[in-house]
């Protein structure tokens, strides 16, 4: 069998981990934690998140090493618990893109309600509008996707360092800021730190998916740690360095609170209107992206049962249509109701959140049970308490991925009888054509 060469150096590496963890968060976050609390808040905020992730970070990187496939988070979830958790992380992740799209798409919206002073219903609007370009986009095909990856990549990365360029007399307010919120001199409510922190924790989704690479690194017992820790240390530094510009700015009285708060900051930029349009590329290639990754994942899912067995379908030009079509109708249906029950954008984000945090406890347990020695225990328990601290300020909405979870092993398990009830037909004789991937349960990640 053909394997994937070892290709990637650690700079080519970098780049890419850099490229699939920098996204439409660094554009809506600041302004969104500015919305959840005050300026001292948000920075002890962004601080705390940034320390919770330190063991899950080592936590992904480990289990990167150790198991380099595209199997990710379903082989870490299968690790842990055995095959039906697979079918959980599954559907896990697919709850979580349901809330995510029209999320980002709302996000891109909200930039646009700025540049254009739209109204709620306009911004609901051309929220439609987006997911509706996230669909004709993704039925063009893989190389229309690919070329707006691409150019948005760089227009994200071109408005990040001019972002930062023309903003930085803020950066010196920010640090004091900083300073009085680590001192207790500042206006500080914990709750509103852990709310502040939980919408953060999407700013650090990302490395338990960069598993699906490191097959194909050089030297990965030298560079897969290399690989993680300095994407960790380049990314959560640009992330803070905004986070106290934004603060600075804030506290000087530029208004910057909500989703699409960093396009006050662009006051201070030249071109600032054409930099807000750029801001709305950049959010409606990303939505484009989501859509292209949860598309896949329901075709999958669909070829091995843990979806409708309509999911699994293509088109003529092998695209997933079914996948897509409902993605839309379903996000479509979810921004009319936020506009309708004023649900925030933030909500959510927390939501997709929310499923991450219980994905992370699959992942915990797969390093609790592959890893020896101090380490063990050590990152396993730190990894613990910052997952503890995470849910803990959730309440009715843990019904949510809990459901999620226990829909998927309910899956599982019937697939199961089914494939029995299949092979105790044939085993009698009887001329029954088999389901197509009995051979692949209860696996789902060969795909």
């Amino acid at each position: 069998m053909t394997e994937l060469g070892k290709t990637i150096t650690l700079r080519r590496g970098l780049g890419l981990a850099i490229c699939m963890l920098i996204g439409t968060g660094i554009l809506a976050l600041p302004g969104l934690a500015l919305d959840a609390g005050s300026v001292h808040e948000a920075v002890l905020g962004w601080f705390l998140i940034s320390l919770i992730a330190v063991p899950l970070i080592q936590i992904c990187a480990r289990l990167g090493l150790k198991f380099p496939s595209t199997s990710g988070l379903a082989g870490y979830a299968e690790e842990a618990v055995g095959p039906w958790g697979g079918y959980a992380v599954s559907y896990l992740v697919g709850g979580s893109f349901f809330f995510g799209l029209p999320a980002v798409a709302l996000i891109g919206s909200e930039y646009m309600g700025q540049l254009f002073t739209l109204s709620e219903a306009g911004v609901a609007l051309f929220a439609v509008l987006l997911v509706t370009l996230m669909l004709l986009s993704n039925l063009a095909g893989m190389r229309a996707i690919s070329l707006i990856n691409y150019m948005a990549l760089a227009v994200l990365f071109l408005l990040i360092g001019l972002l930062i360029s023309f903003n930085l007399d803020f950066f010196g307010s920010g640090v004091g800021i900083a300073r009085e919120a680590v001192n207790g001199s500042g206006n500080v409510d914990l709750s509103n730190v852990w709310k502040v922190s939980a919408l953060l924790f999407w700013a650090f989704l990302g490395w338990e998916n960069l598993s699906f690479s490191l097959g194909e690194i050089k030297e990965p017992e030298k560079n897969v740690p290399l690989l993680y820790w300095l994407s960790f240390a380049l990314v959560t530094s640009v992330y803070i360095l905004l986070a106290l510009i934004s603060s600075g700015a804030s506290a000087a009285g530029v208004p910057l609170r909500g989703a699409a708060g960093l396009s006050g900051l662009v006051l201070f930029t030249p071109g600032g209107d054409f930099l807000v349009c750029l801001m709305v590329i950049v959010v409606a290639a990303n939505a484009c992206s989501w859509n292209f990754t949860a598309s896949r994942l329901l075709y999958a899912g669909g070829r091995t049962g843990i979806f409708p067995a309509v999911f699994g379908k293509l088109s003529k030009r092998d695209i997933p249509v079914s996948g897509l079509v409902g993605l839309y109708v379903l996000s479509i249906i979810l921004i009319i109701g936020s506009y309708f029950f004023k649900i925030p954008v933030s909500a959510m984000i927390l939501l997709v959140n929310q499923n991450f945090v219980f994905l992370y406890a699959f992942i915990i347990v797969a390093y609790w049970k592959t890893e020896v020695g101090w380490r063990k225990w050590v990152f396993s328990a730190l990894s613990l308490v910052s997952l503890s601290f995470l849910v803990s300020g959730f309440t009715w909405e843990v019904i949510y991925p809990i459901f999620l979870i226990g829909f998927g092993h309910y899956r599982f398990l019937e697939k199961k009888r089914q494939l029995k009830k299949q092979l105790k037909t044939l085993q009698s004789g009887k001329d029954l054509p088999l389901c197509e991937d009995y051979m692949e349960l209860p696996c789902p990640t060969q795909h």
